[in-house]
């Protein structure tokens, strides 16, 4: 048994000892708490390779979504029985439903403070077979507005996570869940570059099994369903222009690790260009964890050895910043003052001597990422 499955056997044999929905609701955040401390303790003692930590956290998340999907989906099929539909034979069949990781949680890869992107599709239109009788697509809607309060209402225990769900179809005017066949034509005939590229990170990871091993692929043929325009460099370069602009705000005493000029977002923009440029091609590098991505990129000599150097030390020295600031100083808002009197613990919690060394490897990183993001990108 792998130990994404011993976590969520854990979880459910917890939930399965409690004895109401108010108890299974404190279990889950209890085992949250439980498992990032451990994680915690592994990270910050060098036991556990930062890559491991972000894994961990992830397979922690995905229990958690199982567990309250089966809790959730339990507390309607009492009332409205299961969704089904009617296949081209006459048959009278049970629909399926899939709950998709995007973003870090997609790429297995978020840290201790991370709200979770999440789309939620489902296979087929028709109907519920119990009692009281709704369409598939009203069951679902009930079912995903469910798991999310179980999700993000506080408890005697807190909140389990954030949910953000920004990155369905039509953003916050689209449908909260909708079928495949309406997701597949919103892909094809209205999705612009930046949603295909928001799909590179698409990862299935709770629901009916069956139905979410098929949306994987489904995704692939999504992203490249259509030609990319000749300009799609300049596109995913004005996004990233914007982003500096309108989140990183930066300023004497704000420099974002995140989203200013080389930082994170750089190496994740310049890594998900490759793979809607040649990704086609080299079907390898089309994964949604942003390592796995640059290493496969560097073998094949899609990366050279400077800009693979470059991309790989700094997506883990501003991963390294992230995380340490989360754990020693509860701070998330994800940039540095260069005049905060933190910065010394700070520089110690990274490894370096001192705030000046923090500093200057801190801007000369940056400096590197952006030569390097700008190339890939060909914006000299």
């Amino acid at each position: 048994m792998s130990f994404a499955d011993e976590l969520k056997t854990e979880l459910m044999d917890r939930l399965n000892q409690a004895a109401d929905l108010e108890t299974e609701l404190d279990e889950i955040r209890r085992f949250k708490k439980a498992w990032v401390l451990k994680i915690q303790k592994e990270d910050v003692s060098g036991q556990k390779p930062l890559p491991d930590v972000f894994l961990g956290l992830s397979q922690v998340a995905d229990a958690i979504l199982n567990a309250s999907l089966k809790l959730a989906e339990k507390d309607l099929v009492k009332t409205y029985g299961f969704p089904t539909y009617v296949d081209n034979q006459g048959n009278l069949m049970r629909a399926q439903f899939a709950v998709v990781g995007m973003g870090k949680l997609g790429g297995s890869e978020i840290h201790y403070g991370s709200d979770l992107d999440l789309i939620f599709l489902y296979s087929r239109n028709g109907q519920t077979e119990g009692r009281k009788v709704i369409s598939n697509r009203e069951f679902y809607a009930r079912l995903t507005q469910k798991l999310i309060s179980f999700l993000s209402v506080y408890t005697r225990e807190g909140a389990a996570y954030k949910v953000d769900t920004q990155l369905r179809p039509s953003g916050n005017q689209g449908t909260l869940v909708s079928s495949i066949d309406a997701y597949a034509d919103y892909q094809r005939n209205m999705a612009v570059p930046w949603e295909k590229q928001a799909l590179l990170k698409a990862r299935p990871l709770a629901g009916d099994e069956p139905f979410q091993k098929s949306l994987l692929e489904q995704f692939k043929k999504f992203i490249f369903s259509t030609e990319f325009p000749p300009t799609l460099n300049e596109e995913i370069h004005r996004l990233r222009l914007r982003m500096e602009k309108e989140i990183a705000r930066e300023g004497p005493r704000r420099l974002h690790y995140k989203h200013g000029p080389g930082g994170l977002t750089d190496i994740e923009f310049a890594v998900q260009y490759i793979q809607l440029k040649m990704g086609k091609i080299f079907d390898s590098i089309v994964v949604a964890n942003t390592l796995t991505a640059i290493d496969r990129m560097g073998e094949r000599a899609i990366l050279k050895g400077a800009e693979y150097e470059v991309l790989k030390s700094g997506y883990l020295f501003f991963r390294l910043l992230e995380t340490r600031m989360e754990v020693f100083f509860d701070l998330k808002e994800g940039y540095l003052d260069p005049e905060s009197h933190l910065l010394e613990n700070l520089s110690e919690a990274v490894g370096l001597p001192g705030t000046q060394a923090l500093l200057d490897k801190f801007h000369r990183t940056r400096q590197d990422v952006r030569r390097a993001y700008l190339r890939i990108l060909q914006q000299w």
